[in-house]
């Protein structure tokens, strides 16, 4: 088994409100909680549909190999055998165990709103490069830096309407218990490409749906700094490869304070590798394959 390259997976950035949108429907009332879903539904249509890395634009993912002092041309999405060609190109560097980039004119490299200085600057992940109509997202590890090529020309992009849902059903935005486990351990999960991508058992989620007593482990990504709040939740279940995507579903959720917690499968989303071959995605674990069919949150794509 070959360690991760770099493993990408989506992560909705609104599901981190989880915990106010449910405050605001207990105010408001399960009326409140389905507008509140179905905004941000729309949200991300409109998201998948405009962005320039939408999943949807996800053309193909290279992967670059690095040993000490080698250089790459990258021009048109493509690793190419030289500099010569008409479209812009760039070329990524590897030195001193670190990913860089250089190019003389038409290329940029950014990340977040700053730009990233070429040669001096060693690449970090999501790093973005426009080259052209295309992006790049960088995605450097140990040794082998990932691009996910986005082109906003892809036929499935040009054809997106809209992902697909089962309706708002308040029945599966169930309590549930969260029970750390007194000692937290790496977990190694295999993911689509046949990588490994390590996580950290956190905890047991304990719920019920339709009276059945059930259960799914919690992970995180990381223990300390941005995001060792979040906890996220793979899982399978009794509609996958009918419904919905064959692979499973995820959940994220922001760790509570205490020991409760609402578990909104409602908000259960698709793995990035539904929408496009470019991306890497981790599978649920085989403790947390549900024996039930969780009839809520988003169907497979195409529909």
């Amino acid at each position: 088994m070959k360690k991760n390259d770099a493993i990408t997976f989506f992560i909705l950035p609104a599901l981190v409100l989880l915990p106010a949108v449910l405050l605001l429907a207990q105010a408001g009332g399960t009326a409140t909680w389905e507008q509140a879903l179905l905004k941000e539904r729309v949200e991300k249509d409109i998201e998948f549909k405009t962005s320039v890395t939408s999943p949807m634009a996800g053309r193909e993912r290279l992967v670059i190999a690095g040993t000490a002092g080698s250089s790459h041309m990258i021009r048109d999405g493509m690793v190419a055998a030289g500099a010569a060609g008409n479209g812009p190109a760039f070329a990524v560097l590897f030195k001193d165990g670190k990913w860089h980039w250089s190019a003389k004119t038409g290329v940029a490299c950014r990340r977040g709103e700053r730009p990233v200085a070429m040669e001096s600057e060693p690449l970090a992940p999501g790093d973005l490069f426009t080259a052209g109509r295309l992006t790049l997202g960088a995605y450097p590890g140990p040794d082998t830096l990932a691009l996910i090529v986005f082109d906003p020309e892809r036929p499935q992009l040009l054809h997106f309407e809209r992902l697909l849902y089962y309706p708002p059903d308040a029945n599966y935005a169930v309590r549930a218990r969260l029970e750390r486990f007194p000692e937290i351990k790496p977990l190694k999960i295999t993911t689509t490409r046949q990588l490994e991508k390590t996580f950290y058992r956190y905890g047991k989620l304990r719920f019920q749906v339709d009276g059945r007593e059930l259960e799914l482990t919690a992970l995180k990504t990381s223990l300390e700094g941005p995001g060792a709040k979040h906890l996220f939740v793979p899982f399978k279940d009794g509609t996958n490869g009918k419904d919905t995507y064959e692979v499973g579903r995820f959940i994220d959720l922001e760790e509570p304070e205490g020991n409760e917690l609402i578990l909104d499968f409602n908000r259960c989303y698709n793995p990035l590798c539904n929408y496009s071959p470019a991306y890497n995605c981790p599978l649920p674990p085989l403790e947390n394959f549900l024996e039930v069919a969780i009839a809520a949150g988003e169907k497979a794509y195409p529909h």
